[in-house]
This record gives structure tokens, C-alpha cells and sequence, in this order.
């Protein structure tokens, strides 16, 4: 009992000595220069975006700049790259958003073939942005199995980088839609929206952003996100797209915005490019 009682008494005394103090914590001060290089590089060769499988699944065969690069229709992308990279480098749009009048143009064909033909420039690298959250198809094209995107980003991100996909092409990058949204309108008319674009514009003066958007004529957040990028391709599809639905596009867009009109799915185009295709080849 001796023992037990001695143990009491100099637990109790060790409660009654007063607890030291907590050593005071460094306080830094932050500005919005310091925020931005504390953020994590989309670049950076670590993190999710870095470390994810490489994709797995099969390659839509549409994607000519890739399978058939010197096929008629992946020497027509070519020419479209050539339009874009080629322009006065003042006014060369960098971020670039691609639609259509209406669904079944072939909008996500041209925006990830362009994609994939950009890429394939010695200098030059290319995010692409899934931007059409009502029906999205980006990942499908280029064989991705993406859960998260930009909608889980503008949701909760604090980083894009966690969000992004690897290809099988190393300079390009994919920002997949990510789950369906009932309210894609109000996400992609975001402020969070406009300072992403504003970052990745900013951000990395080698690359180029190409964003899917959802064809003009059905959705609000085509003409909210038009007016936030360098400018806009519109692709029309011969013996489909409507004149009244092209100049309704244009004018929900805006004619100021468009920098290029691509006539998709002409069968003309294909028999002349042909001709001189087989004349060269000789």
C-alpha cells in the first residue's frame, strides 16, 4: 500500500504543476503570388494525373490524325492546323472552343482530332477539355475509363490536377466531363470556370486548349464559355446543318467570336483532295 499511496501523491502533484505553455506557431503571410506557387503543376511529374494507368481501351477508329494521319481526312486536319498555327502569334487563339449547330455535326471528331494533330507538332502541347456535360464522349473517343472531371472540379476541386488523364500520346492531356450534371449551365457559367480558362491560358505559353462544347443551338453554357476563350470554331455538316440553325448559332455565339467555319462531311472536298493525292503518289 506504501507504494500505491506514493504513486497517488506524485500523480497529484504532477496535476497541480501548471502545464507548459504551447509553443507559438510560425504565421506566414500569403499573397496571391504565393497561393499560385503553392499550387500543384498540371505538369509536375507526380500526382494522380501523372501516375494513372495509361488508357486501356480501344481507339474510336474516327480518330484519322492517329490511325490513318495521311488518309484525305487526316491531311484535312493537317490543313486545319496549319490555318491555326500559322496565324500572327498576337492573335493566334490558343484557347479554342469547338461546336455545332446541333448534335451529329461531327463537333467531337474535329475537336480531338485537331487535338491529336496539334500534339503531333515538335513544340507543341494540347490540353483537351470535355466540355459538352450533357453528352459527353471525349474519353470514349481516346479509350479513357474517366469517373472524375471537370464537373467533379468546378464541384469540390481545390486542384485540377487530380482530374486530369493521360493518353497515349504524351503531350496530350485530357480534362474529361466527368459524371452527368443536371445543372451544366450554371457550372460552366461559373466564375471558378472563367479564372480555369484564365489559368491554363496564362499558365503554360507552349499549349494549346481545346474545349468540346455542347452544340450551340441547345445550351446556354456554349455562349458563356465563347465568351471566355480566344475564339470558336463552328463545324456545319454538308446536307444537315440548316441555314437558319448556322445563323442562330452565330448569333448566340456571337460573330466576333468565330474565327473559323469548318464545312464538315463534303463530298466534293474529298474527291478533289483524292485527285492530287494520286497525282503526287505518282
Amino acid at each position: 500500500m506504501g507504494k500505491f499511496s506514493e504513486a497517488l501523491k506524485k500523480s497529484e502533484s504532477v496535476r497541480n504543476e501548471p502545464s507548459p505553455k504551447p509553443a507559438l506557431k510560425k504565421v506566414v503571410k500569403t499573397t496571391a503570388e504565393t497561393v499560385d506557387t503553392l499550387r500543384l503543376d498540371i505538369t509536375a511529374p507526380q500526382g494522380p494525373a501523372e501516375v494513372s494507368p495509361l488508357p486501356k481501351g480501344r481507339v474510336d477508329p474516327r480518330l484519322v490524325s492517329f490511325m490513318n494521319p495521311g488518309s484525305p481526312a487526316g491531311e484535312c486536319f493537317k490543313m486545319l492546323r496549319a490555318k491555326i498555327l500559322t496565324t500572327d502569334l498576337k492573335s493566334r487563339p490558343r484557347t479554342i472552343m469547338v461546336t455545332s449547330p446541333q448534335p451529329l455535326d461531327g463537333k467531337t471528331t474535329l475537336a480531338v482530332n485537331l487535338a491529336i494533330n496539334i500534339a503531333q507538332g515538335i513544340n507543341e502541347y494540347v490540353m483537351l477539355v470535355d466540355c459538352d456535360l450533357r453528352r459527353s464522349s471525349v474519353d470514349r473517343y481516346l479509350g479513357l475509363n474517366a469517373h472524375k472531371g471537370i464537373r467533379e472540379y468546378l464541384e469540390e476541386g481545390t486542384s485540377v490536377a487530380p482530374y486530369l488523364a493521360r493518353t497515349f500520346m504524351e503531350k496530350l492531356t485530357v480534362l474529361p466531363a466527368g459524371k452527368p450534371v443536371p445543372n451544366p449551365s450554371e457550372l460552366l457559367s461559373s466564375e471558378k470556370m472563367q479564372l480555369l480558362v484564365e489559368e491554363l491560358r496564362g499558365r503554360y505559353k507552349d499549349r494549346y486548349i481545346i474545349f468540346d462544347a455542347t452544340p450551340a443551338q441547345f445550351a446556354a453554357e456554349t455562349t458563356f464559355l465563347a465568351s471566355m476563350v480566344d475564339g470558336v470554331l463552328l463545324v456545319v455538316r454538308s446536307g444537315k446543318t440548316a441555314e437558319n440553325m448556322l445563323l442562330e448559332a452565330v448569333e448566340n455565339i456571337g460573330r466576333d467570336r468565330i474565327f473559323g467555319l469548318v464545312f464538315n462531311a463534303s463530298n466534293e472536298s474529298h474527291k478533289s483532295y483524292r485527285y492530287y493525292y494520286r497525282y503526287y503518289q505518282k
